[in-house]
């Protein structure tokens, strides 16, 4: 049983990991407070993330939830051709966090 814990552990340890390169950021702390964090789950961009800069309809902040329908469809349409915006996430002191997939 402590086997399955601690290689539960070490999955989602790696999982959490933000080790590419990309030309917008580093991930949730590579990406500034003006900044939301994109990252592609699946497809050919999968492990992708990138750091873009909030969008004007938003005021400067992305709650994910308390957010007008007009910075909602900004913030979801971050997301590159092809990966629709399914998942926005506050976090904690971080930027959001926006979640597209093919």
């Amino acid at each position: 049983m402590r086997f399955l814990l601690l290689s539960v552990a070490a999955l989602v340890a790696v999982g959490c990991d933000d080790s590419g390169d990309d030309d917008g950021g580093g991930g949730g702390d590579g990406c500034s407070d003006d900044e939301v964090q994109v990252e592609y789950l699946g497809g050919p961009e999968d492990g992708r993330s990138d750091c873009k800069p909030i969008p004007s309809e938003c005021g400067g902040v992305v709650t994910c939830g308390e957010d007008s329908q007009e910075c909602a469809a900004a913030v979801y349409g971050l997301c590159e051709y092809d990966y629709i915006g399914v998942g926005c996430s506050p976090a904690n002191g971080l930027p959001a966090l926006i979640s597209c997939n093919p």
